[in-house]
């Protein structure tokens, strides 16, 4: 399996899109430092690690519908993750996108 390959003009609006997105969400609701979004690089399925944009751990539904607007206006992909078991199959990595770790 071949991964996606990155979109420069994504990557290249990196901060700003991380600027936005901290703007609608808490502090602690926006991991992009290389360290932090190591741990979303992968779930259960570890043969195909790939590091998103940032992750974005919303709490809410308003910051949902915030975020994801934010992500819409840039044109940048979101990858929905459960709790990482890997039983929906995995999910492939994009390394251009929004990667939401999403909370019950």
């Amino acid at each position: 399996m071949e991964m996606p390959v990155p979109d420069k003009a994504i990557l290249s609006r990196k901060d700003r899109i991380v600027a936005r997105l901290r703007a609608v969400l808490p502090a602690d609701a926006v991991i992009s430092e290389e360290a932090g979004v190591r741990v979303y690089e992968c779930d259960a399925l570890s043969a195909y690690r790939c590091p998103p944009m940032a992750a974005v751990l919303p709490r809410t539904t308003a910051e949902v519908s915030a975020a994801l607007r934010v992500c819409w206006e840039e044109g940048v992909p979101v990858v929905p993750r459960g709790s990482g078991t890997s039983l929906a199959v995995g999910r492939c990595r994009r390394p251009t996108a929004s990667f939401w770790a999403l909370r019950g």
